[in-house]
């Protein structure tokens, strides 16, 4: 862990994380200014009024279509610009298309865990092609441990 901010907040990501109703993968997001003031937190889910029982939970074809994830919800909560700011995922590195955003906002550095074995199967290519642009596009990619 980088520092004692770091570790606080990574896991506040994974208290976040716990308010998601995804049967499979809760995923939160905390985006911090320069001053690791909280800008926003996001979790994983469906949009706001959609219908998210079990059953629609469980279908994970339906759930993927619906679901949208921590970190675009952290920015589409968000009050204010977030350029410049640092967001923590857990509990694993954004996907490609969150890193799309991540880089169209202007965020400048993320923190992430290590994703898990299992997640790393189901996940592995569309993280490692989000580091590799979001690296690309100069933002801090930071992976860290133990949280």
């Amino acid at each position: 862990m980088a520092d004692k901010w770091d570790a606080r907040l990574m896991s506040m990501a994974k208290l976040v994380a716990s308010w998601s109703k995804d049967p499979s993968t809760g995923c939160g997001a905390v985006i911090v200014d320069s001053r690791q003031r909280i800008v926003s937190t996001g979790f994983n889910g469906f949009p706001r009024r959609v219908d998210d029982d079990q059953e629609r939970l469980h279908d994970r074809r339906l759930k993927l279509a619906l679901t949208l994830h921590a970190e675009a919800n952290a920015m589409l909560f968000a009050e204010k610009p977030v350029r410049g700011c640092t967001l923590y995922v857990y509990p694993m590195p954004p996907c490609s298309q969150c890193a799309a955003l991540i880089i169209q906002a202007g965020i400048s550095r993320v923190v992430a865990s290590i994703a898990e074995p299992q997640l790393a199967d189901r996940w592995g290519e569309s993280i490692e092609l989000a580091i590799m642009a979001m690296r690309e596009a100069g933002v801090r990619v930071d992976i860290v441990e133990g949280i």
